[in-house]
């Protein structure tokens, strides 16, 4: 596999070997961890279509990107537009999100993943913090059957390279050379609906530090309240596009993300009792 890969990292870090998915809340968040997904052409989940308010998706840019790069689009690909999730968070509806994480659990199984990566919990947007809930919910469900996986998130909003200090020890660094962040340069500017993603996180931390993947081991489970600053980010940009119009309602932390990661940490098969034994 690695030989397939033109220009190979000057740290060998890959992690625990064997099977890899990728799950993210949006098509794009691959574009992070480019030379980590060419690397170990992963099982790649995506939760929703990524097309936010203005009902366009932006899954095939992330179908060109998975092809490129030799990964493989999962069961759940796209399930989800950006309004659905939305509406199912405002409404409460935690027996969509526990299917989500019965149905994610089910295909990492069945596919034999030994090593998960996703979006982290960063209070930027809810989706994000969803998604990193159902990988967590899906993990510990596996866990509950004795299926043990690595669980790795990286950030989407902070520095590439951001880690605590307990956790250096245990995370996957990868540090590319040239072929390899031409490629991942190239995946980003061929992706026109990222294209303003992209300039803000180089706005924010310039190009090169974008030449390290750092993916971070999760050692937390359901309660995220302390992954990030409250209130959250996403609560004052709601409030905006509620005063311009764009939105109806705010999607608020302790309203809507906190009770459904209270349900899931329940129980990880509310809505599906017959899928687990301890309901």
């Amino acid at each position: 596999m690695l030989d397939s890969i033109e220009g190979r990292s000057a740290v060998e870090d890959l992690g625990p070997r064997g099977r890899a998915a990728l799950v993210i809340a949006h098509p794009g968040h691959e574009l992070r961890i480019h030379h980590w997904l060419e690397r170990n052409r992963p099982l790649v989940f995506v939760l929703t279509d990524g097309s936010g308010h203005t009902g366009i998706s932006r899954l095939a840019s992330t179908t060109a990107v998975l092809e490129r790069a030799g990964a493989v689009p999962g069961p759940v690909y796209g399930r989800l537009s950006d309004r659905a999730l939305y509406r199912a968070l405002l409404d409460g509806d935690v027996d969509l999100f526990a299917s989500l994480a019965n149905e994610l659990a089910s295909a990492l199984a069945d596919a034999g993943i030994d090593t998960l990566a996703g979006d982290a919990a960063e209070g930027f947007n809810p989706s994000h913090d969803v998604c990193r809930l159902l990988i967590n919910a899906a993990a510990g469900r596996l866990a509950d059957k004795g299926r043990i996986v690595g669980n790795f998130e990286f950030p989407l909003e902070g520095h590439p390279e951001e880690c605590p200090p307990e956790d250096l020890d245990g995370s996957i660094r990868l540090e590319l050379d040239g072929g390899a962040l031409r490629r991942k340069l190239a995946a980003a500017a061929a992706y026109p609906e990222m294209a303003a993603e992209v300039e803000r996180a180089f706005a924010a931390h310039g190009q090169a530090p974008f030449g390290v993947e750092r993916l971070r081991p999760v050692r937390y489970g359901l309660e995220i309240g302390g992954r990030f600053a409250h209130p959250p980010f996403y609560e004052s940009y709601g409030e905006r596009q509620v005063a311009a119009g764009i939105y109806r309602e705010v999607i608020r932390f302790s309203e809507h993300i906190a009770p459904l990661a209270g349900a899931l940490d329940r129980c990880a098969c509310v809505g599906n009792p017959t899928a687990c034994e301890s309901c």
